[in-house]
């Protein structure tokens, strides 16, 4: 989750400063929250997924896949188990639970029914969370600080109240993730210095034959206009997007890495009209009579590869 290029999570409140104004400031009545039984099947469901994952499917495999951008401020001990996959998703959903339902509605997430005694119903209402930080405690041990956008019941109308952090103490009790505590308030994490820049910078002018390519390419990858067959390598694996989610295509701009990489952005119009920008980086097949879209990498190419020099 960044709001551009090489800008880690630990800067949520900028991005989110950043993000297009989609009425989130505007006092607005929440959707209903759900009720005890749902919360009861997601549990079922992430209890299910943490069991499957003590089974063989390790944190190494879900590190590389996942979404969630986490720091782990202490390295696990040598030889402990890995972190089940779910450890960040339970203490966001256990977060949560606790700050816009009743007391009930966290008695699946704990061993014990909590000591809540003032638990205020209904009052808050949780727009999005982010989980940014996860410490290894112990072996089958975890501290998550998890953020959470939050907005507060006043005069019968939910208002924004901004980011609020708390700390999440969650264990793999046996293939059952149980949080040990309520969560507890906690301070933001503490701004961390930009790091170098590590990235390359497309400032190259690709050939009229490789904007051409990018342009078909992106066309058949994101609506059903063309074959994508034509476009890429054979063992790319890249495939179009079924189905497709754009109606047409727009390429504003394209430049060139220095490794050849390309790096387009292209307008993709909805079928109600509303645009889309988005960003590829495409690496294209080595060369020949036909280049062809060999891979879209995650990203600009790192500096220091691919023959470039160190900066």
């Amino acid at each position: 989750m960044t709001a551009s290029l090489g800008r880690p999570v630990a800067d949520l409140e900028d991005f989110l400063e950043d993000a297009p104004d989609i009425g989130s400031r505007t006092p607005v009545a929440p959707a209903p929250q759900p009720n005890r039984l749902r919360f009861r099947v997601a549990w079922s469901l992430m209890a299910a997924a943490a069991t499957i994952t003590v089974a063989g499917i390790g944190y190494r495999a879900f590190r590389g896949q996942s979404a969630v951008s986490t720091t782990t401020a202490e390295a696990a001990a040598p030889g402990a188990p890995p972190m089940p996959t779910g450890v960040p998703g339970f203490a966001e959903m256990f977060l949560a639970s606790y700050l816009t339902g009743t007391s009930g509605a966290i008695d699946d997430f704990l061993p014990a029914p909590p000591p809540v005694t003032a638990m205020t119903p209904a009052r808050r209402h949780v727009t999005r969370t982010a989980t940014m930080e996860v410490t290894a405690v112990d072996a089958d041990y975890w501290r998550v600080v998890v953020a959470a956008d939050v907005m507060t019941l006043e005069d019968g109308t939910y208002h924004p109240t901004g980011l609020q952090y708390f700390q999440v103490g969650v264990i793999d009790d046996g293939g059952r993730l149980v949080a040990v505590a309520l969560p507890a308030r906690v301070a933001g994490p503490a701004p961390r210095p930009a790091p170098p820049r590590a990235l390359q910078v497309a400032d190259g002018t690709p050939s009229a034959e490789q904007s051409a390519l990018i342009g078909d390419f992106l066309e058949a990858l994101l609506t059903d206009r063309r074959d994508i067959g034509r476009y890429v390598s054979p063992d790319s694996g890249i495939a179009a997007i079924s189905p497709a989610p754009y109606q047409a295509t727009s390429i504003t701009s394209v430049a060139l890495f220095g490794d050849g990489s390309a790096l387009a952005t292209v307008d993709a119009r909805n079928a109600d009209g509303s645009i889309d920008s988005l960003q590829y980086v495409i690496r294209f097949s080595d060369g020949g009579a036909n280049p062809s879209v060999a891979e879209l990498p995650a990203g600009p190419p790192p500096i220091g590869r691919a023959g470039q020099d160190e900066s």
